[in-house]
């Protein structure tokens, strides 16, 4: 009981300052903003083209009528749908085939030098393929996955191999079971990496399905919605939809950055660097 009460006493001015200190977070992040929506005006009144850069308050007057269209909430879903989806299976494909390739020679002879060239392949030139193979529903999902893949797979190589060679001689001696060995020797190995893995294909896994989208043009799409914008020339609606592309991109990935590291803390799991 003293112990407890001790604990909450030292975490009490932890508490408090940051709560003092997240008002003047907000305060400093909405100065900022109306910084860059400054300069943006200026911006704007210098150049006089609204078709090259449109004002901030047309702009948010075309987000807003986005917002009481019905559509553009399916279109969101549509997206994201396909992005995680491609996201979740490059995540459980990069794991598996590292697991593979740490477990025999003749598989990590087969399927290292693909991650290789999947990794230096520009994803450009993998979406125009990959669009002729699988057609365009499907492109944003598969371009999602192959930049996912090599980064796990890399990073779960690393955890691996990281593995302490006195703790793996230790398994050795008092017999681990497959069980025993995976439990108490890789995934606490793995996890640091495993985890910094997803933050970093978060963001790439992003940028590269609104890329295939732009490309691929598939219904019900952000991408689709970009390109009907360009070739119409409604600027005011590209730069809305392109706010809207940074907002549910910098909202997936603090949701995520949080959800990791809370898991992390609750397992006592630290992050490895990507």
């Amino acid at each position: 009981m003293k112990q407890t009460q001790a604990l909450s006493a030292a975490r009490c001015p932890t508490m408090r300052s940051m709560g003092n200190k997240l008002p003047l977070r907000i305060l400093r992040g909405i100065l900022c903003l109306a910084f860059w929506i400054f300069v943006w005006q200026m911006l704007a009144l210098a150049v006089r083209r609204v078709l090259v850069l449109p004002t901030p308050l047309a702009v948010a007057k075309t987000l807003g009528s986005l917002l009481s269209d019905g559509e553009f909430y399916l279109v969101c879903l549509w997206s994201l749908g396909r992005i995680f989806a491609g996201l979740l299976i490059g995540l459980f494909a990069g794991l598996l085939l590292a697991a593979l390739c740490a477990a025999s020679k003749f598989a990590d002879a087969l399927i290292s030098p693909a991650i290789s060239v999947i990794k230096a392949t520009p994803i450009a030139s993998v979406i125009i393929l990959m669009l002729y193979v699988i057609g365009k529903g499907a492109v944003p999902m598969v371009a999602t996955l192959l930049m996912v893949i090599p980064i796990v797979f890399v990073n779960v190589r690393r955890g691996i191999a990281a593995v302490p060679e006195p703790m793996r001689e230790v398994a050795a001696v008092y017999g681990f079971g497959l069980r025993k060995h995976v439990r108490y020797l890789i995934l606490p190995s793995v996890l640091p990496y495993f985890v910094a893995a997803c933050r970093s294909a978060l963001g790439l896994a992003w940028k590269a399905g609104i890329a295939a989208e732009v490309i691929c043009m598939p219904d019900l799409s952000i991408g689709d919605k970009l390109h009907e914008a360009k070739i119409y020339l409604e600027s005011e609606a590209l730069y809305a939809w392109t706010i809207v592309v940074v907002l549910l991109s910098v909202l997936i990935e603090k949701g995520v950055v949080l959800l990791l590291s809370r898991l992390s803390e609750k397992g006592g799991v630290g992050v490895a660097e990507a």
